[in-house]
C-alpha cells in the first residue's frame, strides 16, 4: 500500500461523517390561523377542516406548522413543512387512498414532534411546500406536485386538494400569526 492510498482512505473517512444526513430536531412549531381569498376562516368541525365566514363567534382553528427537511427540496417551490391541527394531534397529509386516482387532502392522528423525528420518506406526504403569491400562500403538496390545498367557493365545504389552479377553488391562504393559542405538545411537556 503506498502513502498516497492511505491518505486517500484517510480522507474519506474524515469527510464521510458529512456525507450522512443531518438529522432534524424539532423546534417549537408556529402558531397560525389560515383564511382564503374569500376571508373564509379555517375550523376543524367532527374531525374534517372546513372554510366558513369569519364571524365574531367563530373560533378559527389553530394550526401548528414546522419547518420540516428536505433534501431533494426545491427552492422554486416553497419551503417544506408540516402542518397540524387540534393541538398538534392531527397532521395534514397528502394521499391517494386505495382505488382512487386523484390524491385527497387527510388528517391523521400523529403528534407533529413525532412526525418532524421520522424519517424523510415517512413525513414526505405530511410536507407542502409553502410558497410566497403575494401577500398570500400556496400550500403544495410534496409527494404529488401540481396539487395545492383549497377550498371552495362555497362556505362550508371540506378544505380540499386541487391541480387545476385559479377555476372554481381557492389555493391561496393567508396566515395570521396566534399569539394565545392552545399549547402544543412541546410546550405541554415544559
Amino acid at each position: 500500500k503506498s502513502r498516497f492510498d492511505g491518505r486517500e482512505t484517510g480522507v474519506k473517512d474524515r469527510f464521510r461523517k458529512y456525507l450522512k444526513a443531518p438529522k432534524v430536531t424539532a423546534k417549537a412549531p408556529e402558531k397560525f390561523s389560515i383564511y382564503d381569498q374569500d376571508h373564509k376562516v379555517l375550523v376543524l368541525d367532527c374531525g374534517i377542516l372546513r372554510a366558513v365566514p369569519d364571524r365574531p363567534y367563530i373560533l378559527p382553528e389553530t394550526f401548528f406548522v414546522l419547518a420540516s427537511h428536505l433534501s431533494s427540496a426545491c427552492e422554486e417551490k416553497g419551503s417544506p413543512i408540516l402542518l397540524a391541527v387540534s393541538k398538534g394531534e392531527l397532521c395534514l397529509c397528502c394521499e391517494k387512498d386505495k382505488g382512487q386516482s386523484k390524491p385527497s387532502l387527510q388528517l391523521k392522528k400523529k403528534k407533529l414532534t413525532d412526525l418532524a423525528t421520522e424519517k424523510e420518506q415517512a413525513r414526505q406526504p405530511f410536507i407542502f411546500y409553502r410558497a410566497e403569491v403575494g401577500s398570500k400562500n400556496t400550500l403544495e403538496s410534496v409527494t404529488h406536485p401540481g396539487w395545492f390545498i383549497c377550498t371552495s367557493c362555497n362556505s362550508g365545504e371540506p378544505v380540499g386538494m386541487t391541480d387545476i389552479l385559479g377555476k372554481r377553488e381557492h389555493t391561496e391562504f393567508s396566515f395570521r400569526r396566534v399569539h394565545k393559542a392552545e399549547m402544543s405538545p412541546i410546550e405541554a411537556t415544559e
